[in-house]
């Protein structure tokens, strides 16, 4: 393992990941709604939706690192299975924890969340890929793990549960929107049932 290098792309993984998650916001829209870009991008500004560009950026991230650096593979899994959860629950929390208290969402907020837990997950995985402590042991539990992101990341862009965490805050639906969705008569509605 190159140790130097391994320890450089995880300091750089917080804002490499911010950035693809950023670009991977706005991929649905620029693919022309397609089902790879609602796969992959973000189909609505639920929160649900913001933790699935998070996860993509972040696992695309982690393969990055283990074909350059080669880590220990079964520590490294291990490791970024935990802060890829350690990210997301981070994530979800924060945010709601603050519009418990503002309200309403604030883009300023969510911004930094997104780049400050994305920084703390790379932290968290370095550590734990470095440690003396026997994590490997882990090593199916954390493939698990990432399987079940992918599968979640894939079943509840189309088919998500009903909960506020896949409900899109502007609309008040969740998952795909059809084609021939009216999106400002959808607002008024959602500001009307607020009252």
């Amino acid at each position: 393992m190159n140790e130097k290098l391994y320890r450089r792309l995880e300091i750089a993984g917080g804002g490499v990941v911010f950035a693809i998650a950023t670009f991977l916001h706005f991929l649905y829209d620029l693919s022309g709604k397609s089902v790879v870009g609602a796969l992959f991008g973000s189909v609505n500004e639920s929160v649900w939706e913001h933790l699935k560009i998070f996860s993509i950026a972040y696992i695309a991230f982690a393969a990055v690192e283990l074909l350059w650096a080669k880590p220990p593979l079964k520590k490294f899994v291990w490791a970024k299975a935990l802060g890829l959860y350690a990210m997301c629950i981070s994530i979800a929390v924060f945010f709601y924890i603050y519009n418990f208290f503002t309200g309403k969402p604030i883009l300023f907020l969510d911004l930094a969340s997104g780049i400050v837990f994305a920084v703390l997950a790379h932290y968290l995985s370095y550590v734990l890929t470095l440690s003396s402590s026997n994590t490997g042991q882990y090593f199916y539990t954390g493939i698990m793990l990432i399987f079940l992101a992918f599968v979640m990341i894939l079943c509840f862009t189309y088919y998500p549960p009903d909960s506020a965490l896949f409900r899109d805050p502007v609309t008040g639906l969740s998952g795909v929107l059809p084609d021939s969705f009216d999106e400002g008569a959808a607002v008024l509605d959602t500001l009307c049932q607020i009252r």
